[in-house]
């Protein structure tokens, strides 16, 4: 789609993804590139309103109303941020996309893999993911990072073993070629300079 490259950051919860969006962003327009950084669910008004749903321990929608909820996030997101972004040429650095719907939905949910692949394609239709990267840091070593699960988010109450499956789900990504994986367990200057490696491979 257009002529701009589309980029996607995934892990689990801390392993640096917003940090590492960041810094990836700022090596990029320091070379002259045209970058827009965002992130899902978000990136707009509808889907930042949405996000805020779906992570409000208030409420509690079933595996398949997330499946749902995160779909029409993103194709706002898509419509009104990538789209367009895309068409002009930028460069476009994205804090989770559709590799993580499959990895909490799918792997930590239970939902049926094919039937989570199908939402996802027919949501993205008619983007391709130019780069994906797994930051690699697991559950455990993760919540250490940022000292511990936030209770006020809701998908961050879930037990360990839940963030297990999500991580396996990545690995397995990762084992199937859709992901590539970075080792994130170092500083956040030698994880930055891996991703920065990885992305002007494809530029």
């Amino acid at each position: 789609m257009g002529k701009g490259k589309f980029i996607v950051l995934e892990g689990c919860e801390g392993a640096g993804k917003s940090r590492q969006s960041k810094l990836l962003t700022e090596a990029l327009v320091e070379r002259g590139y045209d970058v827009v950084a965002t992130r899902e669910p978000g990136g707009t008004a509808l889907a930042e309103a949405l996000r805020a749903l779906i992570l409000d321990p208030n409420h509690s929608p079933d595996a398949t109303a997330e499946l749902y909820m995160y779909s029409a996030a993103r194709r706002d997101h898509l419509n009104k941020v990538v789209f367009p972004a895309l068409d002009d040429g930028k460069i476009v650095v994205c804090d989770r996309f559709t590799y993580s719907t499959l990895a909490y939905q799918g792997y930590g949910r239970g939902l049926d893999i094919d039937f989570v692949r199908r939402v996802n394609e027919s949501t993205i239709s008619p983007l391709t993911v130019d780069l994906a990267l797994f930051l690699d840091v697991n559950p455990v070593d993760g919540f250490k990072r940022k000292g511990g699960a936030d209770k006020a988010d809701r998908l961050e109450r879930e037990d360990l073993a839940f963030f297990e499956r999500v991580y396996g789900g990545f690995k397995d990504m990762c084992g199937r070629g859709e992901l590539t994986a970075i080792d994130a367990s170092g500083t956040k200057q030698e994880t930055a300079e891996k991703i920065l490696r990885e992305v002007l491979r494809i530029l």
